[in-house]
């Protein structure tokens, strides 16, 4: 980009907005898979190109100067525009593009593999990358742009930057190992309980339950595996909610046991999400639609 003498180049706008918008040069080099000392050229050079600083930088601070702002919103234009160009598809050519994934660990495991295989089929010259994390850390990806689509597995949510779509209603189930004798989750006071790490919306949602049904879970452990919880459940260590999904087998083969939770409903949504402002490709368009397409099946 030549204009006027000024010469600005594609990485350089692509450093500053991801810059501005993590609020870290550490964590822009990260996101971008560069060097710090290559992020803070960039940022350099556009500088030095417009005369003028982009960031006020106070202490480990960074805040964007009057310019810095004002650049910013041509800079999420000129990149929006270049994306669009980056991804046409004219023709028979062959769909091509960059696809950023997150998901729960559940679905991952349990519900991606064979839309993951079916897309990648249909589209091999996509390139994807795909992250498990925790529901509300995937979101906040989203908001920073460092995902394109996040498939979540949580109550529903609401939130107004996010257009978001259930793919699936997922049960959970409250499970002991198969010889338990706790028939009901009234019943399991002084039990040990299994949870998930405190950020999970797993972990949330059961200690909610559970002190709303007036349960002590004082006498508990905290893993941050699942597998690592099932095993724990199955050897008889103690009780656990989990997703439906992830313990079928483990049921079937009677190594655990329901336990009832009265007549309570206990259930979590899989839901897609993407951010409102993303210019969705052709590569986001399809994948979306072979998600959502699975997930009124059995396969999601």
């Amino acid at each position: 980009m030549n204009n006027g003498g000024i010469h600005i180049e594609i990485r350089q706008l692509q450093s500053f907005k991801t810059v501005a918008e993590l609020n870290s040069f550490t964590k822009a080099a990260q996101a971008l898979q560069y060097s710090q000392a290559s992020i803070t050229s960039h940022i350099q050079q556009l500088e030095d190109e417009l005369g003028a600083s982009l960031f006020d930088r106070l202490g480990k601070q960074i805040q964007l100067t009057a310019v810095g702002q004002e650049l910013y919103l041509y800079a999420v234009e000129l990149l929006t525009a270049y994306s669009k160009i980056k991804h046409m598809s004219l023709g028979g050519a062959a769909m091509k593009g960059e696809l950023r994934i997150g998901a729960a660990e559940t679905l991952t495991a349990y519900k991606l593999g064979p839309v993951l295989a079916k897309y990648k089929k249909s589209y091999p010259e996509v390139a994807i990358s795909l992250i498990n994390d925790h529901c509300h850390l995937l979101r906040e990806r989203l908001h920073k742009g460092e995902l394109d689509i996040a498939i979540t597995l949580e109550p529903k949510v609401s939130d107004p930057q996010l257009a978001t779509e259930i793919c699936s209603e997922e049960p959970l189930v409250i499970v002991g190992e198969g010889g338990h004798s706790i028939k009901t989750i009234e019943e399991a006071k002084g039990e040990c309980f299994i949870f998930s790490e405190k950020n999970c919306s797993l972990r949330c949602f059961f200690e909610a339950y559970l002190a709303e049904k007036g349960v002590d879970t004082h006498n508990h452990m905290e893993f941050t595996s699942m597998e690592t919880m099932k095993q724990c459940v199955v050897s008889g260590l103690g009780i656990s909610l989990m997703p439906y999904i992830s313990v079928e087998a483990l049921l079937r083969d009677k190594k655990m046991k329901i336990i009832k939770p009265s007549s309570d409903n206990l259930t979590f949504y899989a839901q897609l999400s993407y951010h409102k402002n993303k210019w969705l490709s052709k590569a986001h368009r399809k994948f979306i639609e072979m998600v959502l397409s699975e997930g009124t099946g059995p396969g999601m």
